[in-house]
């Protein structure tokens, strides 16, 4: 056993519950070394530090897409360190050794990379000043389109959390309750916008190879993008939304393409920035005429605090382009009233905080202007002055998340004899936040001045989250924040409650250690004050500052400024031809059934819909209203394809319809108004090597790639199958995919009562196929029955792959295992509805999936979900389930375990689940399906 400690390597920090994981598997502790949280003086210091460093084993993990691009870096700076091995990590802690021969094309890589990305830098400067120095279009809003087109351009693809990552979600959020339909355009995956019914992500990923300097990045970005853009064709959106971000213009050219406004969000001046919170920028002059070009061609500039306004002031943008609208909040996740008391000391001894203590929290990335330094000086200056006091109020400090002081702050408390009275969670991803929260009795927001003197400019989401939670805050008297706690008191009268009955928290000077120990006793001590000036918190936040209020009052101001422009009324209906031959059963008919009596009632659409003879009995009782075409009954797929493409094309010219949506992932190639449903996972192909079907999977992708090269449009159910399908074909990114989720029936619902769920019952919902992993499931359960005599698994749905079935019937006599586990067959919704209803978890092993519809109708059910960490199954469940390494049925059994010896987590998911599944509406998915079908036929 070595002495030296295994290390994770990550340009960017780790959630706490990743690295975790990432342990639980290596099953030993390690170290994370996070590249952008270390300090020094320069870029070579930096790394005659990390070279002085001495581990057994290097990892750098990749948990997702968003991590590729930093590996060649990672791979580089791996090799500094003393270490016996430099290990990958994959999404699913798969380990690869790398070797010298894959460093060395990492270096030749990033190389090229980085005079690639210089290039595209001095590219943009001259581009930069003819934008700058051309007239700002005069515009119209588009009062027909529902449409946002919201591009966010800053490269901090693979950040989890943070205040960026919270503001971006509640604008999309808030968009989306004033009604607003958004196409989300970024070069990360966006796991925290996942449950926006509305919401379409278009992901146009970061160049593989992100390199040094930092800054070039971003133009190498920013021509990609460019590129990107010269091909968009969808609908008009009422107005073009962008973060202002270093090196980034292309939503100008984008916005002056279409002809609509371009509201700018503006932060602070990403030079100001890196000259005072980060690394100085090596070339100011492209970045200052990047920022000019943006700022000029904006017709509203959102800014969050008044001393933005000033400085755009100052830098000569109109008065009238800048509105002022403070940060806000989600009223949901931050509900105080979510959390019971039972919740609260559950989650107090999770993170090994005495039930009974007085909790403290400071949540930030542990910037320069966050102040956490100072909170760590008054604990130390309390256990000084006031030991007596510290030790009975058992007052206990929280700090939620990472960044580069978090180290330094550490362990200067752990140096002071302090460690006991302090917890680092380290970096929790979002949904975890709201419940730390609720544990907490005092919030703490320590800002500190500007160094350079300039007035302080921030907007800390945090203190809108902190209000919404219902409990007191002690904040800096800072820009801002002193107005959003009007009403509270100085430290120094914080006891003279009647002079002060709207008051929210307490105010002290920023960076004054005796005040924030003088408040922390106080807040400390009274705890009758707490509830008071707690629920003044969260009724001033409700009333003013959630994100729909943000939101709102942003297109008040668009709308106000921006003339408006409506086309005439038209009572035309577009005829819109639905290809349903492939539609024969599973969840080709679920799609279709749920789906098409919806588009039937649009007002805009009349819907025919092309089938086969065999399939009429089960089309006419979708919907009333629909004209169905029959065709003769074929089964082959050549056949079949022939039929589209003679047949489909000649009866959809003799109706006149001006779409052709294919619900599968091949249609026509002949016409115009082709739409397609991409729904089939191309991975199975690299699953299933038999000559039958390599050859099938090998037609499938021909077929696929010729219809998608001749249609219009493509919806795909998720974001992983837009992923895959990109990667499949060697695409970097097309405006043509629409990501829209599939819905839930109401028909799966939870039952009347728990009592009715049958103790140790595993449920499978899914036909039978090779990529649904059932192996690792009844290998799972054999090991279940060891200890657990009683656990049984029901298998419902249909055996379509008979090879298959009869490998895992084998299976279950070989393990053992036959009286545990019983195929139901295929079953009718309504039977499907009951089994969820009566089985204590619901286990989804599945390998390959570009959706998952069992997973939604599970969680709708109250059903607790374990499935795999693959494909599109964290997408779809989210945060409500518990995830198990595909292909490893110890880990499948020790989940499985973990959910039926804790009825507390047990209840937990199911009402996580519940809540999640409301997202997934039908409603919602034949509403954005009927905008794509629609864009389509106007065309």
């Amino acid at each position: 056993m070595t002495d030296t400690p295994d290390v994770l390597i990550t340009y960017y920090p780790l959630t706490s519950d990743t690295v975790a994981e990432i342990e639980a598997h290596l099953g030993n502790p390690v170290e994370t070394l996070v590249v952008s949280n270390i300090r020094g003086r320069g870029t070579l210091d930096i790394l005659r530090q990390v070279r002085a460093m001495s581990f057994d084993r290097v990892f750098l993990p990749c948990p997702s897409r968003d991590w590729v691009p930093f590996l060649p870096m990672l791979r580089l700076i791996a090799l500094l360190p003393r270490s016996n091995r430099v290990i990958l990590l994959g999404p699913n802690f798969e380990q690869t050794r790398l070797g010298w021969p894959g460093v060395v094309l990492a270096a030749v890589k990033l190389g090229w990379h980085s005079v690639s990305a210089g290039l595209a830098m001095a590219l943009s400067s001259g581009r930069l000043r003819k934008l700058a120095a051309a007239p700002r279009q005069s515009v119209t809003i588009d009062g027909d389109s529902d449409e946002v087109l919201y591009l966010k351009t800053n490269l901090w693809t693979g950040v989890m959390a943070g205040g960026s990552v919270s503001h971006t979600a509640g604008v999309i959020q808030g968009l989306d309750e004033n009604g607003l339909r958004v196409t989300y355009v970024s070069p990360s995956e966006a796991p925290e916008l996942a449950g926006i019914p509305a919401l379409s992500i278009l992901r146009v990923p970061l160049p593989f190879g992100y390199t040094y300097p930092r800054e070039v990045n971003n133009y190498r970005y920013d021509s990609r993008l460019r590129r990107w853009i010269k091909d968009y064709n969808r609908r008009r959106p009422a107005f073009l939304y962008h973060r202002l971000s270093l090196g980034s213009s292309a939503a100008v050219s984008l916005a002056r393409r279409l002809g609509v406004p371009l509201v700018l969000e503006y932060n602070g001046s990403e030079i100001w920035i890196a000259d005072h919170w980060g690394a100085r920028l090596k070339n100011r002059t492209v970045a200052t005429l990047n920022e000019e070009a943006c700022l000029r061609h904006a017709h509203l500039i959102v800014t969050v605090s008044e001393p933005l306004r000033e400085e755009l002031i100052g830098r000569g943008i109109e008065p009238e382009r800048i509105h002022v609208q403070p940060n806000g909040f989600d009223p949901k996740r931050f509900d105080p009233t979510r959390f019971t008391a039972a919740d609260r000391a559950q989650e107090r001894r999770r993170l090994g905080i005495p039930v009974d203590a007085v909790v403290a929290t400071f949540v930030g990335t542990f910037g320069p202007w966050h102040g956490a330094e100072i909170l760590a000086q008054a604990l130390i200056h309390l256990s000084r002055s006031q030991p007596e006091w510290l030790e009975q109020s058992g007052l206990h400090l929280l700090f939620i998340g990472d960044g580069m002081s978090r180290a330094e702050v550490e362990s200067r408390l752990q140096q002071a004899g302090l460690g006991h009275l302090c917890t680092f969670s380290g970096l929790v991803p979002p949904h975890q936040a709201p419940a730390m929260l609720a544990a907490s009795d005092i919030f703490i927001a320590p800002h500190v001045p500007n160094s350079d003197g300039t007035e302080f400019f921030g907007s800390p989401t945090k203190l809108f989250e902190y209000m919404g939670m219902g409990r007191p805050t002690i904040a800096s008297a800072l820009g801002q924040i002193s107005e959003m706690m009007a009403g509270s008191p100085p430290v120094a009268q914080a006891a003279q409650d009647d002079l002060f009955p709207d008051s929210v928290g307490i105010l002290i000077e920023p960076a004054n250690v005796d005040q924030l120990a003088a408040a922390l006793v106080h807040a400390g001590s009274h705890p009758e004050w707490r509830a008071r000036v707690g629920a003044n918190a969260r009724a001033r936040a409700l009333a003013s500052f959630t994100w729909s209020h943000h939101v709102q009052g942003v297109l008040d101001r668009l709308r106000r400024d921006v003339p408006t422009r409506c086309a005439p009324v038209s009572p035309q209906r577009h005829t819109v031809l639905v290809n349903a031959v492939h539609a024969k059963s599973g969840g080709g008919i679920t799609y279709l059934a749920n789906i098409l009596p919806r588009l039937a009632a649009h007002p805009q659409l009349k819907i025919e819909v092309a089938i086969q003879s065999d399939q009429e009995r089960q089309f006419r009782d979708m919907a009333a209203g629909l004209t169905l075409h029959v065709l003769p009954s074929v089964s082959r797929l050549a056949t079949v394809y022939w039929q589209e493409q003679v047949d489909i094309p000649r009866l959809a010219a003799r109706i006149g319809a001006t779409a052709v949506f294919s619900p599968a992932n091949y249609g026509p190639i002949r016409g115009k108004g082709n739409i397609l449903l991409l729904r089939n996972a191309f991975e199975v192909s690299a699953m299933d090597r038999r000559l039958d079907k390599r050859l099938y999977w090998l037609a499938v992708k021909l077929t696929t790639e010729w219809s998608f090269r001749a249609s219009e449009r493509a919806i795909v159910v998720s974001r992983h199958a837009a992923e895959n399908f990109l990667e499949t074909f060697g695409m970097e990114g097309d405006s043509r995919l629409d990501v829209i989720h599939h819905g839930v029936s109401p028909l799966f619902s939870p039952p009347a009562t728990e009592g009715l769920r049958v103790t140790h019952r595993l449920l499978a919902v899914s036909d039978i196929y090779v990529q649904k992993n059932f192996e690792t499931l009844l290998k799972a359960v054999a090991i279940q029955a060891r200890t657990r005599p009683d656990i049984s698994l029901q298998i419902a749905g249909r055996p379509l792959d008979e090879g298959y079935f009869s490998r895992l019937k084998a299976m279950v006599v070989e393990l053992g295992i036959e009286d545990h586990v019983t195929f139901l067959g295929g079953k009718t919704q309504p039977e499907v509805a009951e089994l969820y209803r009566q089985a204590q978890i619901f286990v989804f092993p599945s390998l390959v999936e570009t959706f998952g519809n069992p997973l939604l109708e599970a969680m709708a059910s109250g059903l607790p979900v374990v499935c795999s960490r693959a494909a599109a199954l964290p997408e779809v469940a989210g945060p409500a389930a518990l995830y198990s390494t595909p292909g490893d049925p110890v880990d499948m059994a020790a989940t499985i375990d973990r959910l039926l010896d804790d009825p507390q987590l047990w209840r937990q998911l199911s009402q996580a689940g519940i809540e999640r599944a409301r997202g997934f509406t039908w409603d919602s998915c034949a509403e954005a399906t009927a905008t794509v079908l629609l864009d389509v036929a106007r065309a």
